[in-house]
């Protein structure tokens, strides 16, 4: 019932739902990327139009470290409150878009260059919009427990890429109509103005205000930031990417290898929805968890286990006969383990910047973080496995970013635990 009485706040409709429609509308072009191939690239070949259309969705990762520069800005000088309505707001422009620009037979060379413009526009507003909300979700004094409001924000926003996946998996079927594709989009765009305008009604947050108040704003936080907080920002790219790697390993990366043991797109797109299902519920969970056992705890605890477990993860799909429980296991290890992470991770993080360059910093090092090390995984994992001719391979890639992390965490606990146990006994 708790949960249910957080979730139906008047207040946190415009967290939890412009949360939920940001992943789906970022996540949206993912699953129609093949589909709108062919719709806006020249048909030189299917392969070069599938790449092309990949890349088009790329750009939108490339573009978040920007929107986390200009937003981070914005949050940290005029308030978060401002940043998430912005955001939430301009977001909408490129998506509706995307839903609305003529094919490439239509339009000719000016249909590409148009959807690369929208998803670079998608990119930079969302590169600010993912960590303002977890910024405002942490410092505002609106709930009772900060890892379960965590846990439930994080993971209504997974369950928005899994209803884009699902409409992607509808609306891409033989019996629909040509231009059916566009519903989503224009969906998902009106959605964010609808957000964007009941954000306009919550309060700034209580954190903000105070320094506000005291005149502690920064001009300039950046200067700030490469003066006293360079080793802060590393180890926030390195936990940021770790949030997201085990899921990438069960999706993106997990989809190769379900084509090399025989299963279909469809089957492929089933795993990938109960992946993204299990990954939601063990988020809320372990978010409930941290209230107990203390943030610091839970993520070095996090670290270490995946450290551990991307072994046994990976050894379940690298045999030479996997069942469907292999499968399963597989999926089951990486995104408990990536749940405990993931469940209070930017509240933690946002522990290791002061409050008038938080923002700025903590944005820019998610958005980095994502790109860098989650955005990459795929293509590091892959690699592994061609040049030694095992699946079993790509658990490295893991352990070594999962260590560096869990070093960075122990031999600067100090420092760190200090300010997130000064913002967890804030709300």
């Amino acid at each position: 019932m708790a949960y249910i009485n957080l979730i139906y706040n008047k207040r946190s409709i415009a967290i939890l739902g412009g949360h939920f429609v940001e992943c789906f509308d970022n996540t949206l072009y993912g699953f129609f990327a093949v589909l709108l191939s062919s719709v806006f690239f020249p048909p030189i070949s299917v392969d070069s139009q599938i790449l092309a259309s990949f890349g088009a969705f790329a750009v939108g990762f490339v573009a978040r470290p920007l929107g986390a520069l200009i937003f981070g800005l914005i949050g940290d000088t005029q308030g978060r409150q401002k940043s998430i309505i912005y955001s939430m707001a301009l977001v909408s422009i490129p998506t509706i878009m995307i839903g609305l620009i003529p094919s490439y037979y239509s339009l000719g060379i000016l249909s590409p260059i148009l959807l690369i413009i929208c998803r670079l526009l998608q990119g930079i507003c969302i590169g600010g919009e993912f960590t303002g909300i977890n910024i405002y979700n942490t410092e505002n004094n609106n709930y009772d427990g900060l890892g379960k409001k965590t846990g439930i924000l994080i993971g209504i926003g997974v369950m928005g890429a899994v209803s884009a996946a699902i409409l992607g998996a509808v609306f891409s079927m033989d019996i629909m109509p040509c231009w059916a594709w566009r519903v989503p989009f224009i969906s998902g765009g009106c959605l964010a103005i609808v957000i964007s305008l009941l954000r306009r009604n919550i309060p700034e947050t209580e954190s903000f205000t105070n320094i506000a108040n005291n005149k502690k704003i920064l001009s300039n936080p950046w200067k700030e930031i490469l003066t006293n907080h360079k080793m802060s920002s590393f180890l926030a790219v390195t936990i940021s990417g770790l949030t997201v790697m085990p899921l990438y390993c069960t999706t993106i990366l997990a989809n190769h290898m379900f084509k090399e043991l025989g299963y279909s797109t469809s089957q492929s797109l089933l795993l990938n929805t109960f992946s993204m299902i299990i990954d939601a519920m063990f988020i809320m969970v372990y978010g409930r968890m941290a209230d107990y056992f203390g943030f610091h705890r839970q993520i070095l605890f996090g670290v270490l286990l995946t450290s551990i477990m991307v072994f046994p993860a990976f050894y379940f799909i690298s045999g030479t006969v996997v069942t469907i429980y292999d499968v399963f296991a597989f999926i089951l290890i990486l995104v408990s383990v990536g749940g405990i992470i993931n469940g209070c991770a930017m509240p933690y993080m946002a522990g290791f910047f002061p409050i008038n360059c938080r923002y700025s910093a903590l944005a820019f090092s998610v958005t980095v973080g994502h790109a860098l090390l989650g955005g990459t995984t795929p293509l590091v994992c892959s690699y592994l496995q061609i040049i030694t001719g095992t699946r079993f391979a790509a658990a490295f890639w893991l352990f070594f970013v999962a260590i560096t992390a869990a070093t960075g965490i122990f031999l600067f606990k100090y420092q760190f635990r200090a300010d997130t146990n000064r913002i967890a006994a804030s709300v």
